[in-house]
């Protein structure tokens, strides 16, 4: 081995040593992870290579450069490129080194370290897809900073959209001053202040829908010796939603539910709701179960319906009423209330109460009825004592009447006998 490769190598070992020792090969692990499972070939323009910075470790007639790199991908979706296949190549000497091949959405940094003889490839490069980056006008890595953006995925147009900037720094700590300026679709610039922990945040008012991208300005204190650096990320404004209305099904004897829908007009954008019932003079807890959950309506939904259960109200009830109610919803409301009217439960009939006492319980028993006709003489009555006096007197008088015509009868008996005896 000559002497110059083997320097070259030590110095190369030195430099990878001095960057695993300050987190650079940490942030650089996500190209060492397991590819997504589903990737698509890449789109023209859709790559980006980024050169975050470079460090250089010289030991006599040795440069040993060690390059960090990151990339930005305007894809929907993680997308492959196979490495030295022509759109993923080193521009001199072997056109594979390690890079990765496949690439996650979004703008992502120090996710690949490169050491070469900076001597021996002064104008090495690394060309993906259409463009090429030269390491030799990368910034060194103690002063090179990145900036990581992150945004919603949907915001609705006529809202804001809150975004937040990651600062780091290659081979340091987070810098924890300065400031960010943000600005959408290059429009006013709003300045947030960097955290300790390198975070900035601002609210950035949308107009309008559709695609939009967020532009974050690193700028460092001045006498800080670090270079200032600018983040992209990019998001989708959905058209504002429509009003939101409530309204519930009606109620009859015996239902177990009702059904309320919260509805629109048109069903474009995103809607939430919070929904929620009110006693009036029904209860919750005895005449139907308390409801409090959100709704949300997605883009190209128009209505979204929940049930209130209702309880089983006793005989007798009265009609009573409770409220649905619409708070805190991401859009304008119209109708923000409804009532349910619960109807009057009948009493028990008496015919039914008669019959619960027969069989059994604590009810008093049923009056049995006379079999008699009720124009029946017999039956008792206010005059019932002086009937019954004429009875007994027309009783005696049949008893007397019955006496003398059997002395009667006998008399006769007792002439005839005579006038026998004389003849």
């Amino acid at each position: 081995m000559s002497r110059p490769t083997a320097r070259f190598r030590l110095a190369s070992a030195l430099t990878l040593l001095a960057l695993s020792g300050l987190g650079v090969v940490a942030a650089a692990s996500p190209a060492l992870a397991d590819p997504p499972v589903s990737v698509q070939p890449a789109p023209a323009d859709a790559l980006t290579p980024l050169v975050d910075c470079v460090q250089d470790a010289p030991l006599g007639t040795v440069a040993a450069r060690t390059v960090v790199l990151g990339y930005r991908s305007t894809a929907s979706v993680p997308v492959s490129v196979p490495a030295g296949g022509g759109s993923n190549d080193l521009t001199t000497g072997a056109v594979d080194r390690g890079q990765p091949s496949v690439f996650e959405p979004g703008e992502h940094h120090g996710v690949w370290l490169l050491t070469v003889d900076a001597a021996a490839e002064p104008t090495l490069g690394w060309r993906l897809g259409p463009t090429t980056t030269d390491f030799a006008a990368a910034p060194a890595c103690t002063a090179a900073t990145a900036v990581t953006l992150s945004t919603p995925a949907k915001v609705a147009a006529g809202g804001t959209a809150a975004v937040s900037a990651t600062v780091t720094r290659m081979l340091l700590a987070a810098p924890g001053s300065g400031t960010v300026a943000f600005a959408l679709d290059g429009g006013a610039q709003v300045v947030a202040p960097v955290s300790a922990s390198g975070v900035a945040r601002a609210d950035l008012p949308v107009s309008a829908a559709g695609a939009h991208t967020v532009t974050a300005t690193f700028q460092p204190e001045q006498a800080s010796g670090l270079l200032s650096a600018v983040g992209t990320a990019t998001f989708t404004a959905t058209a504002p939603s429509a009003p939101l209305t409530v309204a519930t099904d009606s109620v009859v004897a015996g239902s177990t539910s009702v059904l309320v829908t919260v509805a629109r007009s048109s069903g474009a954008g995103d809607a939430t709701v919070d929904v929620m019932t009110a006693d009036g003079t029904a209860r919750a807890g005895a005449d139907y179960t308390a409801l409090a959950t959100t709704v949300a309506l997605a883009d190209g939904q128009t209505t979204a319906t929940v049930r209130v259960p209702l309880a089983s109200r006793p005989a007798g009830s009265p009609a009573a009423t409770f409220f649905v109610l619409l708070q805190r919803a991401s859009t304008s409301v119209t109708t923000a209330s409804a009532t349910v009217a619960l109807p009057a439960v009948a009493a028990v009939a008496p015919a039914t109460a008669a019959a619960a006492g027969t069989h059994g319980g604590n009810a008093a028993p049923a009056a049995v009825s006379s079999v008699l006709p009720p124009d029946d003489p017999t039956a008792a009555g206010p005059g019932a004592t002086t009937a019954a006096g004429q009875d007994l007197a027309l009783l005696f008088g049949g008893i007397l009447l019955t006496a003398g015509g059997i002395l009667g009868v006998l008399g006769l008996v007792r002439a005839a006998g005579m006038r026998e005896a004389r003849a």
